[in-house]
């Protein structure tokens, strides 16, 4: 006569992590059976190739996405939006880059922006002198 453990079904929707915790942490809080399906079903899924990322890794992958999007580069069209219209929305729009994480985005807007403030600033000076030469 063949027992089905009661709890396979349950151990089975378990992520790798939470079985490989109640198998080596937690093992005197569940039932026997319990962490004999936990363990039918660690070894189940090791022959299936499923191994468990160390918590080193998975730090190591979340500061590298971190990283990746602080030094993300600002694209070309918002360099061109940027210096042919400086002004108060694309410095607000800075600022949520900035609150989303994109520090390298934020400094190359403010960059930008200077080269747009002193391109107009200049053409200004131009249009004067041209005009106080030809009036």
């Amino acid at each position: 006569m063949s027992t089905v453990n009661k709890f396979a079904e349950i151990m089975a929707k378990r992520t790798y992590a939470e079985l490989h915790e109640i198998v080596v942490k937690l093992r005197n809080e569940y039932e026997p059976e319990a962490v004999a399906a936990a363990e039918a079903e660690v070894a189940r899924r090791n022959s299936a190739g499923e191994k468990i990322e160390s918590k080193e890794n998975i730090f190591r992958t979340i500061k590298k996405s971190i990283e990746d999007k602080a030094n993300a580069p600002l694209q070309i069209y918002w360099k061109i939006i940027t210096l042919l219209l400086p002004g108060l929305l694309i410095l607000l729009f800075a600022d949520d880059l900035r609150a989303e994480g994109y520090e390298r985005r934020y400094k190359e807007i403010w960059r930008w922006f200077f080269y747009g403030l002193g391109f107009y600033i200049g053409l200004l000076i131009l249009l004067v002198i041209g005009a106080a030469l030809f009036a």
